[in-house]
């Protein structure tokens, strides 16, 4: 999906969900991201839900959202940071993560019980070792994506 397109499925109430093993390198980046924008005044609901989405699937749906906003590492055959505009349809053909969560059924249920709008933001990493840090490739896509969503969407 093209930003532009991203950006115009985008309404009302936004949560914004960060998934990622801070212990896994470029993994931690969803989680990184909603804890960067954790620090700032924002109107959307942000949940860092670290390798376990599914943990947080009751306040996900308890909160409301029209839109659901997913951040994880994805595997993607592309350069390490390059970031991936996704719709749920997409993750057929897309490794998850290097976690045992199942985003695609974490996602089926909350369409199940609630009618929210649901879209992911991707990023290759470049490393997922245990104990490894982010990479400087990926850490820099995170702050860009960071400021992308403080100035188009959180506001």
């Amino acid at each position: 999906m093209e930003l532009n397109e991203f950006l115009n499925n985008i309404r009302g109430k936004v949560l914004i969900a960060g998934i990622g093993n801070p212990l896994r390198g470029d993994d931690a980046v969803g989680s990184y991201i909603v804890k960067e924008l954790s620090n700032r005044k924002t109107n959307a609901i942000l949940i860092d839900c670290e390798e376990q989405p599914e943990r947080f699937i009751e306040k996900i749906i308890q909160d409301q959202p029209d839109t659901i906003i997913f951040i994880d590492a994805f595997h993607m055959q592309q350069e390490p940071g390059s970031v991936a505009f996704l719709k749920e349809e997409d993750l057929q053909n897309i490794k998850i993560s290097n976690h045992q969560t199942n985003l695609k059924m974490c996602i089926k249920y909350i369409k199940s019980r609630i009618k929210s709008k649901v879209l992911i933001i991707g990023i290759q990493p470049e490393n997922t070792d245990f104990g490894k840090s982010m990479s400087e490739k990926v850490l820099n896509t995170a702050e860009i994506l960071k400021n992308f969503l403080i100035h188009h969407i959180i506001q």
